[in-house]
Parts: C-alpha cells; sequence; structure tokens
C-alpha cells in the first residue's frame, strides 16, 4: 500500500512539475503563432495591394493600346472578363490554402508522452 502511495506521490510532484511547463510552452506557441500570424497578413495585404495596382495598370495598358482600332469594345470587355475570372480563381482556391496545422500540436505531443510515461510508471 505505501508503495503505490509513494508512486501517487512522485507522480503529483511530477505533473506540478510539468503543468509549470504546459503553461510556459502554451505562452510561447501562442507568442510565435501570434508574430506568424501578423507576418502573413501583413504580407497578404501588401501583396494583394501590388497585384491588384499591377492588374490595374495592365488593363488600362490594354485598352489605351486598343484605343484607335475597331476592337476599343472588345478588349474592354476582355479586360473585364479576365478580371472576374482571375477573382473568381482565387475565390474557389483561397479555402484550400490554409494551414491545418494545430497551434498547439507541441503541447498536446509533450501531454501524449507524459501520459504514456504516468502510464509506465503505473
Amino acid at each position: 500500500m505505501s508503495a503505490s502511495l509513494e508512486k501517487a506521490k512522485q507522480l503529483g510532484v511530477f505533473a506540478l512539475e510539468r503543468l509549470g511547463e504546459y503553461v510556459e510552452l502554451v505562452k510561447v506557441s501562442t507568442e510565435i503563432d501570434g508574430q506568424n500570424l501578423i507576418r502573413r497578413v501583413i504580407g497578404a495585404v501588401v501583396a494583394g495591394f501590388f497585384a491588384l495596382l499591377s492588374l490595374t495598370f495592365l488593363g488600362v495598358a490594354v485598352i489605351v493600346t486598343c484605343w484607335d482600332t475597331p476592337y476599343r469594345v472588345m478588349s474592354a470587355w476582355g479586360v473585364a472578363g479576365v478580371y472576374a475570372l482571375i477573382a473568381f480563381a482565387i475565390f474557389i482556391s483561397a479555402p484550400r490554402r490554409t494551414d491545418s496545422v494545430s497551434a498547439l500540436d507541441t503541447l498536446r505531443n509533450e501531454l501524449q508522452r507524459d501520459v504514456k510515461l504516468i502510464k509506465e510508471v503505473i
């Protein structure tokens, strides 16, 4: 009986020590994920702005190039159609580009290792 009480006491001490490590791990993981999210958002906004700007000037250049030809109206509608196709392709592909990695995978792995260790001790 005293051996199992001693094991339970050791497991309790181990669990309390690891609890502080888990809290610290969660803090570090959320800080890293927050910084990565900010970088991604800023990068996406800048890339989107310059892509929109370049597409706008490209469309204007195509229309201006065809201005004195009989294809002026067709080129304007063509540019509008290409913009619509690009917008549709981005809309369709956007959900597939999300990350499926959880922010707390490291914590989960550590918890699984500790549970496995506790099961081995018992």
